[in-house]
């Protein structure tokens, strides 16, 4: 998933405030910060109760345009209603190879969704958590600043335009 957002602090505040997040204590987050504005962030949970799955976002931040703008990109998984309906096919596929006597392919299949269940549903849950992270930290949005927003000009009595008159339609001449 791309995701771009923007903030009020300039990119070493973000840079500092990264650095910060990652020292505190009981964080979670791994990572590292550079100088020039590119970070790396990665979490890790527990899925199926047993297997650990790390998820990394990178990114850099950058002043654009009297803006600074955070730009990344983390793995986001599927979430569960796409994983059934990921899982269905491929079990469905699997039982037509088996079927039609390709053993080995379709029990392969048949097997995957236990196994693609771990970066699925670890990267689905890690990368909110990442990009919560990121939001909180650098007190960003995916929309504008509210202070850099351009104010649309409002229709006032002075944006009115003048009433224009017609020309008479005769012209009487008094003599």
């Amino acid at each position: 998933m791309q995701f771009r957002y923007y903030t009020e602090k300039t990119p070493s505040q973000c840079m500092l405030a990264l650095n910060e997040r990652l020292q505190a204590r009981g964080a979670r987050l791994e990572g590292w910060v550079e100088k020039n504005g590119r970070f790396s962030l990665a979490v890790s949970t527990t899925v199926m109760r047993r297997f650990k799955r790390t998820t990394r976002l990178s990114g850099v931040v950058e002043r654009a345009d009297g803006l600074t703008v955070i730009e990344g990109a983390v793995s986001d998984g599927a979430d569960p209603r796409n994983r059934r309906f990921i899982y269905g096919a491929l079990i469905v596929i699997g039982i037509v190879l088996v079927a039609t006597k390709a053993f080995l392919p379709g029990l392969l299949l048949l097997a995957s969704p236990l196994l693609l269940n771990i970066p699925l549903q670890g990267d689905y849950e890690n990368s909110k958590t990442l990009t919560g992270e990121v939001q909180r930290t650098l007190k960003a949005r995916s929309s504008l600043p509210a202070a850099l927003k351009k104010a649309a000009p409002k229709k006032g009595a002075a944006d009115k335009k003048p009433a224009v008159r017609k020309p008479p339609s005769t012209i009487a001449y008094r003599e």
